[in-house]
């Protein structure tokens, strides 16, 4: 039985929100100290695809969203351990700007920097995506670095799964991205990714109408096609490169999406599922090991222990399954 190949899927680094940059040091430490080693994730496609066997303890590292302080704060450490990794960019908060500061800078004072806690909200209700990478940021990390990019569509756009209010509101970023503007007295259904669901709509532009329309399976596939072939269009110019894998929003996919992913010139797409990465596994359902704050070094062994074995990832496997119409 081929082996099982982890790949960890971060978020945020930073001392405010996800993982702090202390606990990212540990596991970079603590994952050199071990033997493990980080390759490339086109390597990892290679290697599902029936490619040649990676070595034995390594491992893929990966970043969802392209956050500003995965540049402040992940970059330098990542350096520090000699450490290679993916971010994934979702592409309509692309922005030109100058090179920021990071924790190495000598003198420099971060606070003033924004913070992932506030990006999507400074970004949809504000316009403003400066919480995000640029691409002077982003072809330094590819150029410099040796880091590589992914797909993460091009809005990250939700949509409501049902037309069934719900009886309490909930706190819930997606809707941002699905009412023109958010305001009390709206009434908030059941969200989820507008890549893996038809989903429902408002009907009308108008905030006094609260009527909401159902999406066609076709008209979801124009959608996902135009927003993943975007996606990629835009990041192969940043990189000078093509772009080879995307990753799922929230993690939800199915079959329609998978389709659209094809068509739009993709090789494979990062999951939120549990299992192992080995030939054979579905290449647009890869399996990551999610990290978040508050994970020490022993849990990160036994979440790599699991990873990386076929038998035990499959045991511990669980998979999203877009709901029945």
């Amino acid at each position: 039985m081929k082996p099982s190949l982890p790949i960890l899927c971060y978020r945020n680094i930073s001392p405010v929100c996800g993982i702090t940059p202390e606990e990212f040091r540990a596991h970079l430490e603590w994952l050199a100290s071990h033997g493990w080693h980080s390759i490339p994730l086109d390597q990892a496609i290679d290697y599902v695809k029936g490619g040649a066997e990676p070595p034995k303890l390594s491992y893929v590292l990966t970043f969802d969203d392209c956050y500003l302080d995965n540049w402040v704060h992940a970059a330098p450490i990542l350096r520090e351990y000699g450490v290679k990794a993916s971010f994934g960019c979702v592409t309509a908060y692309l922005h030109d700007g100058p090179r920021r500061p990071d924790s190495a800078t000598a003198g420099a004072d971060l606070r003033e920097l924004p913070v992932a806690r506030d990006a999507w909200d400074r970004a949809i209700e504000r316009n403003d995506p400066t919480a995000f990478m640029n691409r002077t940021e982003l072809r330094s990390l590819v150029e410099e670095q040796g880091h590589g990019l992914f797909g993460h569509t091009h809005t990250h756009q939700a949509c409501f799964r049902s037309n069934r209010p719900l009886r309490e509101a909930q706190n819930d970023i997606r809707v941002h991205g699905i009412y023109l503007e958010v305001r009390d007295g709206l009434p908030m259904y059941p969200s989820g990714s507008a890549y893996a669901h038809n989903g429902y709509w408002p009907e009308s532009s108008d905030l006094l109408e609260n009527k909401l329309a159902a999406r066609t399976t076709g008209e979801r596939i124009e959608f996902c096609l135009n927003e993943f072939t975007l996606c990629r269009e835009r990041l192969e110019a940043v990189a000078g490169r093509p772009t080879r894998a995307m990753s799922w929003p929230w993690g939800e996919y199915d079959g329609v999406a998978i389709e659209a992913a094809l068509l739009a010139g993709y090789e494979a797409a990062l999951s939120m599922d549990c299992g192992a990465n080995r030939p054979g596994t579905p290449l647009f359902a890869l399996r990551r090991v999610r990290m978040q704050g508050g994970v020490g070094c022993r849990e990160l062994n036994r979440r790599l222990c699991i990873a990386k074995n076929p038998f035990l990832a499959g045991l511990f496997r669980k998979t999203y399954r877009a709901p029945r119409a």
